[in-house]
């Protein structure tokens, strides 16, 4: 049995750029908007609820009434922005130098929210001739309410950092994902297209030197030879610009190659590939029984010089797909080892299937060889869907 390898991944990743922006302008300023629109009202609620209670046992204004609080949240709201975007472009590497500045925003705008309030209450005095508090120096209280707006504003301020961070962080790690992800579909399409074209060139060089040797002393062998090697090749061609055939036409290839064997070794050669019109309609990987077959004649031939038969054939149940290639052997050829034909059709096999598809290969009896393909029944292909799959169990 050939070992499967259960993943295959790219040597190395690309590196991205710290800097590289994973959240918008526009979407640091909806968020942010969003995040002050929700502190806005709760502050409101809050400072108004006590207000009133408060009024029940005083007349004494000991919270500013609720104008003054949205008045103060709005005059913030541009500066909030501006701290919001500073931060998201700068990042936070290298944390020496940009986390003191990400503390100096958030303390800059701390300190300003005491400020703002009484920016707004001058504002609304000016437009509705409301009570606001002068300017002026300050008192114990006005200190004490400096020092408690700014607590309130520091920790509000890095909740929706936080916030923001998070989002940005996230959409860094998804454009990984889905960077990752394209990555290794090229990967895996470009892994299998060099695996797909991998027919042997002593093949080739084997067929022309045969060619060659039949031109002078049989010209019509020769020449069904040539036309024979033409429509290999471009079969091969073909096949090698998509992921997935119709089994049909991997039988009418591997007719083509097991032909011009023939052509090689007439008189101890025979085949039989199961392609009549009992075919089933499905989906197998493209020239995926090619380096089985050519696998089973180097073999077949090897270390004797009697007949060699090779059977192709499949065999259909509603979930599996059985491909196999049987060939005859001397009982000497006691331990086939995996070369690179089977190597190739294993690692296909596992960047298209992961661990649905198998290939055994072993001997049955004393002078037979088996491989065998099982893979799951694809009905229905699309371009593209091989590559997907692929990704999917990498």
């Amino acid at each position: 049995m050939v070992a499967i390898p259960t993943a295959f991944r790219p040597s190395a990743a690309p590196l991205v750029e710290d800097k590289e922006q994973f959240l918008s302008r526009r979407g640091v300023l909806i968020l942010a908007s969003l995040f002050w629109a929700y502190i806005t009202l709760t502050d409101i609620v809050y400072y108004e609820a006590m207000r009133i209670e408060a009024s029940e046992w005083t007349s004494i204004m000991l919270y500013y009434p609720w104008q003054y609080r949205l008045m103060q949240h709005v005059l913030m709201l541009p500066v909030l922005l501006l701290c919001y975007s500073t931060a998201v472009r700068i990042g936070w590497r290298p944390a020496r130098r940009r986390v003191p500045q990400q503390l100096g925003l958030a303390l800059g705008f701390s300190l300003l929210m005491y400020w703002m309030m009484l920016a707004g209450g001058w504002i609304l005095r000016a437009l509705f001739g409301t009570h606001a508090e002068p300017f002026g120096i300050f008192t114990k209280g006005n200190w004490a309410f400096w020092v408690s707006s700014t607590a309130t504003g520091l920790l509000a301020y890095g909740f929706g950092l936080a916030l923001i961070t998070g989002v940005a962080t996230y959409r860094r790690y998804h454009e990984l994902q889905l960077h990752n992800s394209e990555l290794r579909r090229d990967w895996a399409g470009a892994r299998l297209a060099a695996l797909r074209t991998q027919l042997s060139p002593h093949t080739l060089f084997n067929v022309l030197h045969t060619i060659q040797a039949r031109i002078s002393g049989e010209p019509e062998v020769a020449q069904s030879l040539v036309a024979s090697l033409g429509d290999l090749l471009r079969g091969l061609l073909q096949a090698g610009e998509h992921d997935f055939t119709q089994l049909r036409d991997e039988l009418q290839f591997v007719e083509l190659y097991l032909g011009l064997q023939i052509g090689r070794f007439a008189d101890r050669l025979t085949v039989h590939v199961r392609n009549g019109a009992d075919v089933p309609a499905v989906w197998v990987p493209s020239l995926i029984l090619q380096p089985l077959v050519e696998n089973a004649v180097v073999h077949g031939f090897a270390d004797h010089s009697g007949p060699v038969r090779i059977d192709v054939t499949w065999d259909l149940s509603p979930e599996r797909l059985q491909l196999r290639v049987v060939n005859s052997t001397v009982s000497s050829d006691a331990a086939r080892t995996a070369g690179l034909g089977l190597r190739n059709v294993s690692e296909r096999l596992a960047v298209q299937f992961g661990e649905r598809a198998v290939l055994t290969s072993r001997r049955v009896g004393s002078s037979t060889w088996e491989a065998t393909v099982t893979l799951p029944v694809l009905r229905e292909w699309r371009a593209g869907a091989a590559a997907a799959m692929g990704a999917r169990w990498l």
